[in-house]
């Protein structure tokens, strides 16, 4: 066995014919891989199989579109039956959108030929040829009947409670299906009467009754009307749910072949576990084709690697379209794994998938020569010669590459291969470059942006951000890979970076390059960034003159000179500055500073403070604040010096009521600066969720505190701050 035993998808039954509240469709969301997808999986011929192209999702399609293709192919049948006379947007409102009142309103007008006071439904063409073309009795009924059993079969909200007397339900409606069943004439009607008994019984959970009703109403009627198969579908649950699971495999493999509509819910329904029911399932299939059909399921695990599934299906059915599917869902999935290692990063790939991968690679590759020597279809062989070469390059053989397709006839391939073929080109010129100069680089990067193909464009960016950091150009290599927002918030190889920016003239990848930072001005930007790590380093002359350079100009909120004793970040402030005012403000204070004013002390703490993360002035020092990580300037030693010096100088003052909040304005700080202690996070992660709060008072980060407790308990602010702050009154207690 292989798989852990387990060879069909197990445990995803949730919107498979098992259990009454479900929808039968299934999607599940689709990350971004094409960085990683140089293989078009749509090249096979065949976009029948489309959902299940290899994906690290579960499917290819979302949701949306595999519930999309269960009303399309509904919707066809009924078109055709209403003689192609009404439209397809008409069709769905009446089968899917309208209710039980839009349904007694219709029966009475086209029936009882009472009025019809609803312009919406009278403008259908579907009512509309009922009314004027066929006045047909059988149709209207049915689809009254479909819209009264709809509650009970199809919920949009899984968590809703279900109807009363559901099961009870279910199976009357599943007798009135089977009584109207024998009284219809039109065998269109009378199939999807059918369907309801089998449907119906099988949510009551009455499974043989299900079976019965498929075997005795439909099983007889000796027709390939998809419905037919969705009732089939049915069945086989139903033998799943009494333990037939190799009969019930075969059945849906037979439903996965026949219905678009159907063939997910029929994949995620198979279920074999033994070496005994794979063999039994087997044994059930009329021809070779139905058991390369029982392969092709097995082999679509995500899981598996293919090629036994693959080598079966060939030998039951050699030219079999389920082969070009598995040949291109294999390699996307090996080409996931090996292709990172191509790029600066490691991707999603491990150490034990990249072994096991390029093990394996030369087994599939030998099948694919294998398929070749019988291979009559020149499309399928064009494929899989690019399958061959694409092997050779994933394998690290450019040159054997090369002369796979150099094989292809090019004037023969569809334009999809042939852009196929450009793409692998590009790739091998790319894997054989060792020395990356202007005139190289320019001719590269022009094939690819011709392509217009993501994963080709990442690849050339990962190959030149290689070759860049070899060749000594770091502001190349690291903006090859980073963003304007990776550059604000790490800040580093600015000077590097400027003087790139400085050029007098660049190549069009150069540009590009450039333009992540700013489309006309990238050199005053950067000079911007590094003249704010200037400001938060003290360098005030030199920030000011790269400030004035840049000629940016950005308005922040708020005085950053005020204090607050509750931190507010996101409060409406009224005042604005810039961060050339706040140098000006900050040298006018130093300078009253120096005279002892202790009022400057307290505003230069302020703006020590507030201009750091946890203050509301933090954009004059920063770019990007989060409330789950802490950003680049988190220091308030600066700030508690200053409130600890006007404390001082407040004190000899004798104004008390000033010291004390300063001194709470330095505790703060102070807290701040315990924040950043390994100490504070490590007893932190171990008593953030239980009630002690002790780990918040580590003693050497509450000096202000305890000041504020020993000396100033007596100041009106003091009794107020014990009101306001929680930390502080758990503190003084």
């Amino acid at each position: 066995m292989k798989n852990l035993q387990i060879w069909f998808v197990i445990g995803f039954n949730v919107f498979a014919l098992c259990n009454t509240w479900h929808v039968e469709s299934c999607g599940y969301f689709e990350p971004d891989w094409e960085i990683y997808r140089f293989f078009n999986p749509e090249l096979s011929q065949n976009s029948r199989f489309r959902p299940l192209y290899f994906s690290f999702s579960r499917f290819y399609e979302n949701e949306d579109i595999i519930q999309k293709n269960e009303k399309d192919e509904n919707l066809v049948e009924w078109q055709t039956f209403m003689e192609n006379k009404v439209s397809t947007k008409d069709l769905e409102a009446i089968i899917y959108k309208s209710t039980q009142t839009d349904w007694d309103k219709i029966r009475s007008f086209i029936l009882l030929q009472k009025p019809l006071n609803d312009k919406k439904l009278a403008e259908n063409s579907v009512v509309q040829y009922w009314a004027t073309q066929k006045k047909d009795a059988e149709a209207i009924e049915y689809l009254s009947f479909a819209k009264k059993c709809e509650r009970y079969v199809f919920i949009e909200d899984p968590w809703a409670e279900t109807p009363p007397n559901a099961q009870e339900n279910l199976l009357a409606y599943s007798k009135e299906a089977e009584k109207r069943f024998s009284s219809a004439k039109d065998v269109f009607i009378k199939l999807r009467y059918g369907y309801q008994a089998v449907r119906l019984a099988h949510y009551a959970k009455d499974y043989k009754r299900a079976i019965l009703l498929y075997d005795n109403l439909l099983e007889p009627l000796k027709t390939e009307n998809i419905v037919k198969y969705w009732a089939l579908a049915h069945k086989a649950g139903a033998l799943q749910k009494m333990g037939q699971n190799a009969l019930s495999a075969y059945l849906f493999a037979l439903v996965f072949e026949k219905s678009t509509a159907k063939r997910i819910s029929s994949f995620l329904s198979c279920k074999i576990f033994t070496d005994e029911d794979w063999k039994k399932a087997v044994s059930y299939c009329k021809n070779n084709h139905e058991k390369a059909t029982l392969f092709l399921i097995r082999a679509i695990h995500p899981q598996n690697l293919i090629l036994p599934e693959m080598m079966a299906i060939y030998s039951l059915v050699p030219d079999s379209d389920y082969l070009d599917m598995l040949l291109l869902r294999e390699i996307n999935k090996i080409e996931m794994t090996l292709m990172p290692l191509r790029s600066t990063e490691s991707g999603f790939a491990n150490t034990d998938q990249i072994a096991l991968y390029r093990a394996y690679l030369p087994k599939l590759q030998s099948f694919v020569m294998q398929y070749l020597k019988t291979a009559k279809n020149p499309q399928k062989q064009a494929l899989w010669i690019m399958a061959l070469g694409y092997c050779h390059y994933l394998m690290e053989k450019p040159q054997e590459a090369r002369k796979s397709f150099a094989s292809l006839k090019k004037e023969n391939l569809s334009p999809d291969a042939q852009k196929q073929i450009q793409v692998f080109e590009i790739m091998l010129e790319l894997a054989e470059l060792n020395i990356l100069e202007k005139d190289t680089e320019e001719k590269i990067y022009q094939k690819v942006v011709a392509t217009q193909n993501k994963a080709l464009k990442e690849l050339m960016r990962a190959t030149f951000a290689r070759l860049y950091e070899r060749q000594g150009e770091k502001a190349k290599a690291y903006l090859s890979q980073a963003d304007l927002y990776r550059i604000k918030t790490e800040q580093k190889l600015l000077d590097e970076l400027i003087a790139f920016a400085s050029q007098d003239s660049y190549t069009s990848y150069e540009k590009e390059l450039l333009s992540k930072i700013h489309a006309q001005k990238p050199k005053n930007v950067l000079q911007e960034i590094k003249a704010t790590l200037l400001l938060r380093a003290g360098k005030l002359e030199e920030a000011e003159n790269l400030f004035k350079q840049s000629g940016i100009v950005i308005t922040l909120e708020g005085d950053p000179t005020s204090d607050e004793l509750i931190d507010c970040i996101n409060c409406p402030r009224k005042k604005n500055y810039t961060k050339l005012n706040l140098i000006n403000q900050i040298r006018n204070l130093e300078a009253q500073a120096r005279k002892g004013s202790a009022d400057a002390y307290h505003k230069l703490g302020n703006i020590y403070y507030n201009t750091t993360y946890f203050g509301h002035a933090w954009q004059a020092m920063d770019y990007f604040r989060s409330g789950a990580t802490l950003g680049n300037h988190t220091d308030c030693s600066k700030a508690q010096e200053y409130y600890e010096k006007a404390a001082q100088l407040y004190e000899k003052a004798g104004n008390r009521e000033m010291v004390a909040r300063l001194t709470f304005l330095a505790a703060k700080a102070e807290q701040n600066q315990m924040f950043l202690t390994d100490k504070f996070k490590k007893e932190q992660s171990e008593k953030m969720f239980s009630n002690d709060i002790g780990y918040m008072f580590i003693p050497e980060y509450r000096t202000n505190f305890q000041n504020l407790k020993n000396k100033y308990r007596n100041t009106q602010f003091y009794r107020n701050i014990l009101k306001e702050c929680y930390y502080f009154s758990y503190f003084v207690r």
